[in-house]
């Protein structure tokens, strides 16, 4: 009974941190080098009811190898842990049932992200959320198959153990993980030349404090205008990238408004999608640091 409530207690708080990032796309940015990969993915764009549709895309690698990657199997690993809790809390479930469960999971995550409008619905993240949790469902019984021969105390510290690894994973997203850390970096190759003691003595911003890690953004803003910006590339050429209300925007000092991007500013802009006239959506627009620029904030 003990061990039912514990493994119910998980269920629902596991739950609670698949709301905050596949739901509301709470999700770090994570810089390698000058490479700039958002977890969140597309949050605005039409809804796609064909299975495989997607998938197919990212199998194929059309949007690239790692995005592709990090969609299918994140989509899959994060709902492992709901299909390995259930046994724990319903001794007699079925594939059958569990397999109810894991639709039913997938619906309520996509369903939720459409009516509080923070995102997009796609049949084919029910497909991987589903086949998560039945991944999940089977390695328990894999597991549990193998320690029915051994000890009743082996069992129990085997589920022991199962529960606690779990418990981490859950208090790693609702503790560890917190919104105020973004962005992550990763740095790889050498570094400036410059200290960041070095910068500040000379009136400027660390490196380590940039969002743009010091390399001046992938070019600076010409044009602002409703819901859009104009971008001028180091190679001189422009293109308008357009903002939407889901569209992040930081800098060193936190988020950032629309209204807060001027022209001068440089910036990273990281996109998915292009709208129906092949403009640039922007999910993420990063405001590099220039002296002042630290001191706005849009909130």
């Amino acid at each position: 009974m003990k061990q039912r409530i514990i493994s119910t207690f998980l269920l629902i708080t596991y739950s609670a941190v698949l709301i905050k990032v596949m739901v509301y796309k709470d999700v770090p940015m994570i810089r390698i080098g000058s490479l700039m990969i958002y977890f969140g993915g597309s949050q605005t764009g039409p809804a796609n009811l064909v299975p495989f549709k997607t998938i197919l895309v990212y199998l194929l690698g059309e949007k690239g190898l790692m995005i592709g990657g990090i969609n299918l199997v994140g989509n899959i690993v994060l709902l492992m842990p709901v299909g390995f809790l259930l046994p724990l809390i319903f001794r007699n479930i079925t594939w059958k049932k569990t397999l109810a469960v894991a639709v039913a999971f997938g619906f309520a995550i996509e369903g939720l992200q459409v009516v509080l409008r923070v995102g997009i619905f796609d049949i084919d993240d029910v497909i991987l959320n589903g086949l998560g949790v039945m991944i999940g469902y089977w390695a328990f019984m894999i597991l549990a198959k193998k320690l029915h021969s051994m000890k009743s105390e082996n069992i129990r510290i085997a589920a022991g153990l199962s529960i606690v690894l779990v418990a981490a994973a859950v208090f790693y997203g609702a503790v560890v993980y917190q919104k105020g850390q973004l962005p992550l970096s990763f740095e790889q190759g050498p570094r400036s030349n410059r200290s960041d003691h070095a910068d500040k003595d000379k009136g400027g911003i660390p490196v380590a404090d940039d969002p743009c890690g010091g390399t001046g953004g992938l070019g600076q803003i010409v044009g602002t205008g409703s819901h859009a910006i104009t971008i001028k590339a180091r190679d001189g050429s422009e293109q308008l990238i357009k903002l939407t209300d889901g569209t992040k925007i930081r800098n060193s000092a936190g988020a950032l408004l629309a209204s807060n991007l001027k022209i001068g500013n440089r910036v990273t802009i990281v996109t998915f999608e292009s709208d129906q006239d092949g403009n640039k959506i922007a999910t993420v627009v990063l405001v590099c640091n220039t002296p002042g620029q630290e001191k706005l904030s849009g909130q």
